[in-house]
């Protein structure tokens, strides 16, 4: 257990300025990036976030210096190799880790935003049938588990972190005006942000979330529409490829067989095109229509 803690406590040592340099570049780079750590779902806290970014640093530069090592060792002389090792250890490893830390949180952040408003009628659809009944927001959020199952947990970081602060003794209001703050969705922020106004004014909150109810399906039946419009674009796209492809080949094997190229066959261009550029652009085209119909997939 004692070398445990001490190996734990040398790590946090060894780790502190590779996190006082990943703090200058987040406050250089990325204002608020709190909300995209805690947004994201990738962790609860800032702190707790740089803690173990400094300690993947560490882990990445120590690795990196010794791969780096054992091979420059192998042709280079031990000085050049222990400088070489150095600079790819403290200067080009640290770089890519800093630059994929800071833009990990902010492209989950847009992914779950996307996420939340896919899923939000869920969400939407639990609270008014809560509130209708008369409940206290204090005991819809603590019944929203059960009658949520399974979907609780996409609604969790905003879910949770609301009934963390108010058993803290933060007010409801004001619980739920930092958690509009951190959500990526545009729907839940107006949601709570609703839902704080109301209850600070003593007001009924059901109607209110009826009337985001509403506004959400509004809203859903005009990103159906823009997704269709954009998957009618990728199909076209991909009409227009299966068309081209083909006369392009043609057209290639005809000017071939007029003037040959060494080296260059018309059997080679003809299993390039099948066995890899079309599978390739096949599975580009599914990718990016899966994608346009996840952001309305409820």
């Amino acid at each position: 257990m004692k070398l445990r803690e001490s190996i734990s406590r040398s790590v946090d040592l060894a780790s502190k300025p590779f996190k006082y340099l990943l703090q200058i570049y987040i406050n250089s780079l990325v204002k608020g990036f709190e909300i995209y750590v805690i947004g994201s779902g990738i962790s609860t806290s800032i702190e707790r976030y740089l803690s173990t970014s400094s300690k993947i640093l560490l882990a990445t530069s120590i690795t990196t210096f010794t791969i780096t090592l054992v091979m420059a060792s192998r042709a280079l002389p031990l000085f050049i190799s222990l400088t070489v090792s150095a600079v790819a250890s403290l200067v080009i490893a640290p770089s890519l880790s800093l630059a994929i830390l800071i833009y990990l949180p902010m492209a989950m952040y847009r992914n779950r935003g996307e996420v939340l408003e896919s899923k939000a009628i869920t969400l939407l659809s639990a609270l008014a049938l809560l509130t209708a009944s008369g409940q206290s927001i204090y005991r819809v959020l603590e019944a929203l588990p059960v009658v949520l199952g399974r979907a609780y947990k996409v609604f969790s970081v905003e879910l949770d972190l609301a009934s963390s602060l108010m058993k803290v003794g933060v007010p409801v209001s004001e619980a739920l005006k930092r958690v509009a703050h951190i959500t990526p969705s545009n729907i839940l922020r107006d949601l709570f942000l609703s839902l704080s106004s109301i209850i600070s004014i003593g007001g009924n909150v059901a109607p209110v979330v009826q009337s985001l109810v509403e506004r959400y399906v509004t809203r859903y039946g005009i990103r159906v529409e823009r997704s269709v419009e954009e998957l009618n674009i990728v199909t076209e796209v991909y009409v227009a490829l299966t068309m081209l492809i083909p006369m392009i080949v043609n057209s290639t094997a005809a000017f071939l067989l007029i003037y040959p190229i060494a080296g260059l066959s018309f059997d080679a261009i003809l299993v390039l095109t099948i066995l890899i550029l079309m599978p390739i652009a096949s599975v580009a085209i599914v990718t990016i229509a899966d994608m346009i119909v996840s952001r309305v997939r409820p």
